[in-house]
């Protein structure tokens, strides 16, 4: 018993000393890091090892090095944008601290993406953030099992001190490219440098001066273009409704004409007036239904301009609005799913703004990502970063094409007009979140159904 640990910890200490020598020869990155993978797996060969790279700029996950993953899976993982209950992964990276996955099957982290992780036979998953010394996160560095599993006290250990030796990898990686760049910067002459500093510099200012006349063409044009779209898209839903009722009006009107023609020459036969009396019924029918479609994209129309009423606000526990949310719209979602997952937050905004959003963006998830699903499930995971909360919201449901996220928050855009979508939600959802809350939300790519990233101001920590 003794002399296996001893040899297990001398396997463990020789590859560990292994990637260092490694690091020391500045060796490629991905090598070494498929080195300690390698390695890390002599402490338990169940397990599997990987280390997936964070891209800083577009904060997304990139697989850099795994021995025994499928590379269906890795692949399926590459570009995931991290996030509050983005898997084990994604999840470890946005939050800095480590995440324990006991069972994929269970864990609302991995609703999204349990089907890639089960289809590659994966059902355990823990990931711990490599963080460098000044905080900066390179990636992270995860063990998967194929059975549910539970860590134990040497298992965090382990998982830690690989992570630790993963950042001393990249740490020493970036220095070094650091390095280089100083370097080549180096390398050139200080007459050089200076001819280049005053060439850079009046070329900045000449493209400084044409980018602020740019800015104030383009937010003139783009006022005008805006504005233009809006009526035009608006003329062009309020015409067909306007013109049903003007004809049925019309077609009324003479009919009326031809009653009372005849009803003064004595002329008016039962049976005439029956006919035409059901006829001007139906002609009415048509008439209200069609100016209540017109009654109702004015409305739809006014809420558009959403920038009024901004003034009404208060303070309210985050957790608690969910819940009342998932309970106002429990007969709208049937057997769909709202799962909420936050921590004791509080937020000062309209609370009235913030439901009508929600109510807007659930509605779309059943209407739009349920149209063939019979049982779906939203996810909505909040968390606090400084003054903000960062709302995660997704589904399971058929996601959006690539070819129209460019256009989803764009007034009038539907691609259900046959079922009498006006096209109005997000771009009133979105104008609500910008103007009303001071906040902003994007679309970001996800592999199974929509998701959305939704960043609110005014978040107040009690807990102090």
């Amino acid at each position: 018993m003794d002399f296996n640990y001893w040899k297990l910890a001398s396997e463990l200490e020789a590859g560990r000393n292994r990637v260092l020598r490694m690091v020391a020869s500045n060796e490629q990155l991905s090598l070494i890091l498929k080195t300690l993978c390698e390695k890390a797996q002599i402490y338990d060969p169940q397990m599997l090892c990987s280390v997936l790279r964070l891209d800083p700029d577009k904060n997304t996950l990139h697989p850099i090095a795994s021995i025994s993953l499928p590379d269906s899976y890795c692949q399926a993982l590459d570009g995931v944008a991290i996030g509050a209950g983005v898997g084990s992964c994604g999840t470890a990276a946005f939050i800095k601290k480590r995440v324990i996955v006991e069972d994929i099957n269970t864990h609302p982290y991995w609703a999204q993406y349990k089907s890639l992780a089960l289809d590659a036979g994966l059902q355990a998953c823990w990931s711990e953030p490599i963080i460098g010394a000044d905080g900066i996160v390179f990636g992270t560095f995860a063990i998967y099992h194929r059975e549910p599993q539970k860590p134990t006290e040497d298992n965090l250990k382990f998982i830690e001190l690989s992570a630790n030796l993963a950042a001393v990898v990249f740490e020493n990686n970036s220095n070094r490219e650091k390095l280089l760049h100083a370097n080549n910067l180096l390398n050139k002459t200080i007459n050089e440098r200076n001819l280049e500093l005053e060439k850079v510099n009046t070329e900045l200012g000449k493209v400084i001066e044409q980018q602020n006349i740019k800015y104030r063409l383009d937010i003139t044009t783009e006022k005008m273009l805006t504005t233009s779209s809006l009526i035009s898209g608006f003329s062009h839903e309020i015409s067909t409704p306007a013109g049903n009722a003007l004809t049925a009006m019309t077609a009324a009107e003479d009919k009326l004409i031809v009653l009372n023609e005849k009803l003064s020459s004595g002329n008016l036969t039962r049976k005439f007036f029956i006919k035409n009396n059901a006829e001007l019924i139906n002609l009415v029918t048509i008439s209200k239904k069609s100016l209540l479609k017109v009654s109702d994209l004015l409305q739809r129309f006014n809420e558009v301009n959403t920038w009024t009423n901004i003034d009404s606000t208060s303070l309210f526990a985050i957790k608690d609005f969910f819940v009342e949310v998932r309970k106002a719209m429990r007969r709208l979602l049937g057997s769909h799913q709202l799962v909420i997952q936050s921590e004791n937050l509080n937020l000062v905004a309209n609370k009235e703004i913030l439901w009508q959003i929600f109510f807007n963006l659930i509605e779309n998830s059943i209407i739009h990502g349920f149209e063939n699903i019979t049982e779906g499930t939203i996810h909505i995971n909040i968390v606090a970063d400084e003054d903000e909360l960062i709302i995660n919201y997704q589904d399971s449901g058929c996601g959006i094409s690539v070819e129209k996220t460019s256009k989803i928050f764009e007034p009038f855009y539907t691609s259900m007009r046959s079922k009498k979508s006006l096209g109005l939600g997000l771009c009133i959802i979105s104008n609500l979140i910008n103007h009303n809350l001071q906040g902003r939300i994007r679309l970001i790519d996800s592999p199974i159904g929509v998701r959305f990233e939704i960043i609110l101001p005014n978040y107040i920590d009690l807990s102090s």
